[in-house]
């Protein structure tokens, strides 16, 4: 909110017919400088279960949404809403690659075995991160790490492969 062409075009020494040129409206501005400073989700050490690397994800995101690039993501999450051209821009190029990184971990803990085979990625990422956002947006709720650890636990026990009878 706090982001305005007049404050941008003063800043930046340009005229503001020079920012509208290039950039509709605030929101796309705002969308550009985040997008453009959005480093890739971090992963940690490759090696070990996958339960804890997207427990390292989900820890990681919960630190960025709280960070001062957080509250940008967030208000561009509210103004994409009513925005339908900004809703676009932000899934292209934020949205569409954060989860096409996130959905390849997912098909390599399919691949390893930790997740069932046939196990929907987007299904599987959207019962993880779904909790997360909906306290960090919506309800205002803590976020612990327990809190994590919790959501992380349950969604793998939910698409874990069937456990084999023993003979």
């Amino acid at each position: 909110p706090a982001v305005t062409m007049e404050a941008v075009a003063a800043r930046s020494g340009v005229a503001k017919t020079t920012l509208y040129r290039w950039w509709p409206n605030r929101a796309a501005l705002a969308l550009d400088c985040v997008a453009a400073r959005m480093a890739p989700i971090a992963d940690g050490p490759r090696d070990g279960r996958f339960r804890d690397r997207f427990r390292r994800q989900l820890t990681a995101t919960l630190r960025l949404l709280n960070g001062q690039r957080g509250q940008a993501i967030l208000a561009l999450i509210g103004a994409k809403q009513i925005d339908p051209a900004l809703g676009r821009a932000y899934t292209e190029q934020i949205a569409q690659p954060r989860r096409a990184q996130t959905r390849r971990l997912a098909r390599q803990a399919i691949e390893a075995g930790e997740l069932a085979s046939g196990t929907d990625p987007d299904l599987f990422l959207d019962a993880m991160y779904g909790p997360l956002y909906y306290r960090k947006v919506v309800s205002g709720d803590p976020i612990t790490d327990a809190f994590i650890a919790q959501i992380v636990d349950a969604a793998f026990r939910a698409f874990a492969p069937p456990r084999r009878a023993n003979r």
